[in-house]
């Protein structure tokens, strides 16, 4: 696989207006968009690796929420509902076609919000995602000590910072992810407000993705870190198994592939990419294979149940045999 060493801070970011919000993204390359949503504390940041994919075949955009990186404060709730609705609005306003979306944690919810009601999504790629986890007697009580806790923060309790790098370390926890950690930890007081909103919507049955798993027609890769305390895989299997069309790739790490694991993450997903949009260009030309012989075929009188078929019929099939779909 080859990668550009591309510098991610020398990015420029860009702003757009929605919903009256001035929302910050990064935008880079041409070709296959690849649009990436961050965890609930993140930014953009998380996905400097991705820009080292190759942006002369990928259009690569990371934008921060509002709330986070350099995009302005929301005066809605977070959520992965809200959060979905910016970035319709965000693919709308850009006219963007034929999408990947990468998502993590609420990102990895608000992408399969956003891929449930928009036809222009090619492929999910998931990572550690909210909205799928199982709902049994413990999770109000997990819910409410985790909004406990960042309440906390809210309140700048002096012992907040010290029980949120703890609390963060069980969160991204390889050594390539460490300045990152930092970077999160460092401003924890500034997130615990987001994190409380964040948690208490995890609460509202709209934000149990589970029903939506059935309007996901796309490919689904999810990229899962096992490590994780927080959104744990073995409570969301079950969820994940009923995807119609997905890959599983498993990580002994935290909650973000991409921060924690960014090259084994980056194999992975471009491996994967290629997959796909070969097999859809196989599709694309089978399809017009189809279609181009189906008139002849279809001719009054000319029906091949005879198996007799003619000189234009016989070159198509050559054609395809000896060089595949080009030209046919």
């Amino acid at each position: 696989m080859t990668l550009n060493a591309q510098n991610f801070p020398s990015i420029a970011d860009k702003t757009i207006s929605l919903d009256g919000l001035n929302i910050a993204y990064k935008d880079e390359g041409t070709g296959t968009v690849i649009l990436c949503l961050h965890a609930i504390g993140h930014s953009s940041k998380d996905f400097e690796s991705l820009y080292r994919l190759d942006t002369s075949k990928y259009r690569i955009i990371s934008l921060d929420f509002p709330g986070h990186g350099n995009s302005q404060s929301f005066e809605k709730d977070v959520s992965a509902s809200n959060f979905a609705n910016i970035v319709l609005q965000f693919i709308d306003k850009l006219n963007l076609k034929n999408i990947i979306i990468v998502g993590n944690s609420i990102g990895g919810a608000t992408a399969l919000r956003v891929a449930s009601n928009n036809s222009n999504i090619k492929m999910l790629s998931l990572s550690n995602p909210g909205g799928l986890d199982k709902r049994g007697i413990l999770a109000p009580i997990f819910l409410n000590y985790m909004i406990n806790f960042f309440q906390k923060g809210v309140k700048n309790n002096s012992s907040f910072q010290n029980k949120f790098e703890n609390y963060y370390n069980k969160v991204l926890i390889t050594e390539a992810s460490e300045k990152r950690r930092n970077e999160i930890i460092k401003d924890c007081y500034k997130l615990a407000p987001l994190l409380v909103q964040a948690w208490t919507s995890f609460k509202s049955k709209e934000e149990d993705l589970r029903p939506l798993i059935a309007n996901i027609n796309c490919p689904v890769l999810f990229t899962w870190g096992t490590k994780d305390k927080f959104v744990q895989f073995s409570r969301n299997k079950q969820a994940i198994d009923k995807f119609k069309n997905h890959k599983l790739i498993k990580y002994r790490i935290g909650h973000t592939p991409y921060v924690e694991c960014p090259d084994l993450f980056l194999e992975d997903f471009n491996n994967y990419l290629e997959v796909k949009l070969e097999v859809e260009e196989i599709e694309e030309h089978e399809s017009e294979f189809l279609h181009r012989i189906k008139k002849p075929f279809n001719e009054p009188g000319h029906m091949p149940v005879d198996g007799i078929l003619s000189p234009s019929e016989i070159n198509l099939i050559e054609n395809w045999i000896n060089n595949g779909y080009e030209g046919c």
